[in-house]
C-alpha cells in the first residue's frame, strides 16, 4: 500500500473506512428507516470523501492519478444519483427512481472511462487476442444477465420499469465486466480482487432492488439488503486504489 497507518493521510483514510462500516453496522441494525435513508446518505457520502483522498493520495503518480480522478467523479455521480433515489431534491419531471436509475447509468458510464483508462477494453490494445477475449466475456456477460433478468425480473404489466432497469443492467453488467478483466492484465493482484469483490456487490445489490421493484416487494423485507451490500460495493472498488502499485 502506498500510505501506512503510520501516515497522516493513512490515518485519515482508515478513519474514512471506520465511519463507513459504523454506517453499514448501523443499516443492519436499524431496518425500515424511512426515506430518506439519512444512513445511507451519510455512509455513501463518507465514499465521495474517501475516493478524494484516494486522488489527493495519487495525484502525483503519473500512473494511477488520472484512474483515481475518474473515480472520484464516478462516485460523486453515484452520489447524487443516492439523493436523487431518496427524494432529498429533483432534476427530471419523474418520480424519484427515474431520475435516480438514469444518474447511476452515468455514473458506470464514469466508471467504465476510470477502468478503459488503467486497462482499455476494446479500443486501444497492441493485442488482438486481448481484445477478442474481453469482447468475448462481454458478450457471455450481457447475454446471461439479460436471461436472468428475462426469466427472475421482466414484469410485462410494469413495461416501462422493466426496460428501464434492463437498460440500466447493460452498464452495470459492462462495469463488472470491465473489473473482471483486470485479472487478466498486468493489473496488480489485489487491485483486481477489490475491483472485482465492490462491482459484484453493487450488481447484487442492483439485483435485490429489481425483485423489490417488479417481482416481490417483500423480499428480504426484514433486512436492508439493498442499502447495506450498495455500500460495501462502493467502499470495496474504491479501496481497490490502496492496491495500485505493482
Amino acid at each position: 500500500m502506498s500510505s501506512s497507518l503510520k501516515t497522516p493521510i493513512g490515518i485519515l483514510r482508515f478513519l474514512i473506512l471506520l465511519v463507513i462500516l459504523t454506517a453499514v453496522a448501523l443499516l443492519i441494525i436499524i431496518v425500515g428507516e424511512s426515506t430518506p435513508n439519512w444512513i445511507l446518505l451519510a455512509g455513501s457520502g463518507m465514499v465521495v470523501v474517501l475516493a478524494l483522498v484516494n486522488y489527493i493520495d495519487k495525484r502525483a503518480n503519473a500512473d494511477w492519478s488520472r484512474f483515481v480522478l475518474i473515480m472520484f467523479f464516478a462516485m460523486l455521480v453515484c452520489f447524487v444519483a443516492d439523493l436523487l433515489m431518496a427524494g432529498v431534491f429533483a432534476i427530471l419531471p419523474a418520480d424519484n427512481l427515474i431520475n435516480g436509475v438514469l444518474f447511476f447509468a452515468l455514473g458506470h458510464v464514469v466508471y467504465l472511462l476510470a477502468l478503459r483508462d488503467r486497462s482499455p477494453l476494446l479500443l486501444r490494445s497492441e493485442s488482438p487476442r486481448l481484445i477478442t477475449r474481453n469482447l468475448a466475456i462481454w458478450i457471455v456477460s450481457i447475454v446471461a444477465v439479460f436471461i436472468l433478468f428475462y426469466f427472475t425480473l421482466y414484469n410485462p404489466s410494469n413495461m416501462v420499469i422493466s426496460i428501464g432497469l434492463f437498460g440500466y443492467g447493460i452498464f452495470l453488467t459492462s462495469s463488472l465486466v470491465f473489473s473482471i478483466t483486470k485479472w487478466f492484465d498486468q493489473s496488480p493482484r489485489f487491485f483486481s480482487i477489490s475491483l472485482i469483490l465492490g462491482f459484484m456487490l453493487f450488481f447484487i445489490s442492483d439485483y435485490i432492488l429489481g425483485i423489490k421493484i417488479l417481482v416481490d416487494p417483500s423480499f428480504l423485507s426484514g433486512t436492508d439488503a439493498v442499502n447495506i451490500t450498495y455500500l460495501l460495493g462502493q467502499m470495496t472498488i474504491h479501496i481497490s486504489s490502496l492496491f495500485g502499485t505493482k
